[in-house]
């Protein structure tokens, strides 16, 4: 039926079979029976909050009213009470994804790693460029040449994306000789530096460091 009488600031009734209410991503709508203030109460057509199906949880609450009586209010503040559970508890869902997101990213951030390659050759500009322009918290060293030489510390998950990507390249041979869950330093402090010579290599990982790229390199 078209005839239609306004209750409240948000919902309507269509006398004498249906009724919908709509509020804050929330609706549901019911079946108003011939009986309905009567001998029977309202039906559940539909209740939804988003993607919650709020149907028989809705159903459970009208079960408790009085038959005979107007309890489209009654109905209406239950539903609401409803939606608001489920708002509430959908926001604290996000709020403990958000804080295991930021606590993985954080422990991501403090785990460390070291690599060491060992290229065939190390000539194209290109190639060259690329192995300068990792992640701004990665440090290392390049080599150019025969052999190539790329040296990579900081965060485990950005040294391990540089790697990757240089990896995917066409090389003649590119061999990790070394990764370490150990941060290194370098002679010229932080950032990536390209260096002409194997001993230039060993004076930038210092003394601390050296037999262990010496034995990387295979040249003990």
């Amino acid at each position: 039926m078209s005839a239609c009488r306004q209750k409240s600031h948000f919902w309507s009734l269509c006398i004498p079979s249906k009724f919908t209410m709509m509020r804050n991503r929330a609706s549901f709508t019911l079946r108003l029976p011939d009986e309905y203030l009567s001998t029977a109460l309202p039906d559940v057509m539909s209740a939804r909050r988003e993607r919650s199906d709020l149907r028989e949880a809705l159903k459970e609450r009208i079960r408790q009213c009085e038959i005979g009586e107007e309890v489209l209010d009654s109905i209406v503040l239950a539903f609401h009470e409803m939606a608001e559970d489920i708002a509430s508890n959908q926001a604290d869902e996000q709020a403990q994804g958000d804080l295991a997101r930021n606590e993985k990213a954080h422990q991501e951030a403090d785990t460390k790693a070291t690599i060491i390659v060992w290229l065939h050759h190390l000539l194209n500009t290109n190639k060259r460029k690329q192995a300068l322009s990792p992640a701004p918290t990665v440090s290392g060293i390049t080599k150019p040449g025969y052999p190539g030489v790329l040296i990579y510390s900081g965060p485990s998950n950005a040294v391990h994306e540089q790697v990757n990507e240089l990896k995917q390249l066409n090389w003649a041979a590119f061999q990790v000789r070394l990764e370490s869950e150990d941060e290194w330093t370098f002679a010229h402090g932080t950032g990536v530096r390209e260096v002409e010579a194997m001993k230039d290599v060993v004076a930038e990982v210092g003394e601390v460091r050296k037999d262990v790229f010496m034995e990387a390199m295979r040249m003990k």
